[in-house]
């Protein structure tokens, strides 16, 4: 289990664009990470082991947003209103 399986994981790649990745923010979309955003480092980073210990821990697709937004706005990336209200507050 961890953080990049729950529906509240939220991913920004980051860079100049989707040729020029440079890495991959995480951040917990209920705030419940204690370090707040840091990154994935290749899946690598022991940080997304909290889940283990993270009581608001729901598996499901969080959310992946590229760096050039590809998709378009939110809508475009999430069907889920309550993953949607969660990012805009952010």
């Amino acid at each position: 289990m961890k953080c990049t399986d729950c529906k509240y994981c939220y991913q920004q790649d980051t860079g100049y664009s989707n040729y020029t990745v440079m890495g991959t923010d995480v951040e917990c979309l209920k705030k419940k990470h204690p370090d707040g955003c840091f990154d994935l480092f290749y899946g690598e980073d022991k940080r997304i082991d909290f889940a283990e210990k993270c009581g608001d821990f729901v598996e499901g697709e969080g959310l992946y947003i590229d760096c050039d937004m590809e998709l378009g706005d939110i809508d475009s990336y999430t069907n889920d209103p309550e993953i949607k209200e969660l990012y805009e507050a952010i």
